[in-house]
């Protein structure tokens, strides 16, 4: 009885587990420009994944195992494009307003956000008794009023 409950449980849990986003789109259906327009900004991009958020297309891919995401618009236009970094690779500023600022938090997932030419850093921090944050801030430590992008 123990292990039929066990096995119940366990297949419920890998199929809630599972991606039901209804936005990912096949290869194919995504328009020939904006395909191009991607390899052409990030060559060397494998595993490309590609949702429909409104008007736009999100690509998920590696360049060189490192985890980026990029939004084109239908005539292929990079709207902007973020990756992973570690957070040794924050700009000391950032650190310091983290360390400052948010001394009972932990950083977790660091990003570099490019857009509309600037260049942020989103950082999600993380809180064992509060509600975890997500912020975007400039190279100089300044908090940025910008959505953060998940």
């Amino acid at each position: 009885m123990r292990a039929t409950a066990f096995a119940f449980l366990l297949m419920t849990g890998t199929f809630l587990s599972c991606d039901s986003n209804d936005d990912d789109m096949k290869i194919e259906d995504v328009p020939a420009t904006v395909r191009e327009a991607l390899l052409s900004s990030f060559p060397e991009a494998t595993g490309i994944d590609w949702e429909k958020k409104g008007e736009d297309y999100e690509a998920d891919f590696d360049v060189d195992r490192v985890d980026h995401n990029a939004m084109l618009n239908a005539s292929g236009t990079v709207l902007k494009h973020k990756y992973d970094i570690p957070e040794t690779d924050l700009p000391e500023a950032i650190r310091a307003t983290i360390s400052q600022n948010y001394a009972d938090h932990k950083i977790d997932d660091p990003e570099v956000l490019v857009q509309n030419g600037d260049t942020l850093y989103q950082v999600e921090l993380d809180h064992m008794t509060s509600m975890d944050e997500k912020l975007v801030f400039s190279a100089d430590g300044q908090k940025v009023d910008q959505a953060y992008w998940d």
